[in-house]
């Protein structure tokens, strides 16, 4: 038999062996505890339901906000819903309108009240068509983003002028007549009656403002109409004063003007420079200000504002001060 005398040494065992039993237990529970946590998990995890042919409607406050058919649904409860060749409605609260869609492929957001269309996404108003690659419709804020390929047809509330605009990307706000598109933008304006002629542009950035029925153009603006092309830094079209032709559009940043003028003598180019461009459709004119200058053939004209018109060999210089340069043709010597 073993005696132990000493009861310091005692103690320290006891307490040395307490410690050991601890650890040995800490590190059972921590081990378990992953798999516990993944199997509680796996229990939290959320249903999904999935239904073909159905016709889905999403409420608030008793009406229904958002109505679609499809050929097939997956939702997962109030967080978000799929839908495959969707096609449906969105109906305006405050307005008596409402906004029509289709495509490929759609995700709604329930709470975020945000829907995606992929694939051949059309979408429509009472005064435009959207289309577009992806559209992304933020219901709450009114707003559309469009994205590859975007075009728009629509008709100017005011004048019933037809408009195409067509963009890699559009930002527009349709309960208030508003949209923006950017790169490589390119479209028509076209008279409600054909006679009267249309105008196509191009453009780096488009601002469409249905409210004020006006169009602006910003960066390597490009306009051409009948036989005269006028290119610009920005310009402005008005379309609510449109009369058999654009009656009433600004353009400004180094406006050049090409136009192709019939002469007595046959046809001839006349080209006009100016930093300012205001354009008056009933009187078929332009006035130019700002440094204007006017060039067709040998013959140069300079002055403080200068007006041409549409298809007639006459300049008009209205400051009196103006400094005018005019080079004829040399008369031949008639022979003996």
């Amino acid at each position: 038999m073993i005696k132990i005398r000493d009861k310091r040494s005692i103690i320290i065992i006891l307490v040395y062996a307490a410690v050991n039993a601890y650890i040995i237990n800490l590190a059972l529970f921590q081990s378990k505890t992953p798999v516990q946590a993944k199997a509680k998990k796996k229990a939290l995890a959320p249903d999904f339901t999935e239904i073909e042919n159905l016709d889905y409607f999403h409420m608030k406050e008793g009406l229904p906000l958002l109505s679609l058919s499809a050929d097939k649904m997956k939702s997962q409860g109030q967080e978000f819903a799929e839908f495959d060749l969707p096609k449906g409605v969105y109906n305006y609260q405050k307005k008596n309108q409402t906004l029509r869609y289709q495509a490929a492929f759609g995700v709604y957001k329930k709470l975020n009240e945000v829907l995606t269309l992929e694939g051949k996404v059309k979408m429509d108003t009472d005064e435009a068509e959207y289309f577009a690659d992806q559209f992304k419709y933020f219901i709450k804020k009114d707003l559309i983003i469009g994205k590859g390929n975007v075009k728009v047809i629509g008709e100017d509330l005011q004048s019933k002028d037809h408009f195409n605009i067509e963009s890699n990307t559009m930002r527009a706000h349709p309960e208030k007549q508003w949209s923006r598109f950017r790169g490589n933008v390119h479209g028509s304006i076209m008279r409600k009656k054909k006679f009267e002629g249309s105008s196509t542009f191009s453009t780096n950035e488009a601002e469409m403002d249905g409210a004020k029925s006006l169009a602006q153009l910003r960066g390597d603006v490009k306009l051409k109409r009948d036989n005269y092309l006028i290119t610009a830094g920005k310009g402005d079209i008005h379309l609510e004063n449109y009369n058999k032709s654009l009656k009433y559009f600004v353009f400004n940043d180094d406006v050049k003007v090409t136009e192709t003028v019939k002469t007595p003598e046959g046809v001839s180019t006349r080209r006009a420079f100016s930093e300012r461009l205001e354009g008056f459709g009933r009187e078929e004119k332009m006035v130019l200000s700002g440094a204007p200058r006017v060039e067709m053939g040998k013959d140069v004209v300079k002055g403080y504002r200068i007006t041409i018109r549409e298809n007639v060999d006459l300049i008009e210089v209205d400051d009196a001060l103006s400094d005018v340069e005019v080079k004829k043709k040399k008369k031949k010597k008639a022979k003996n």
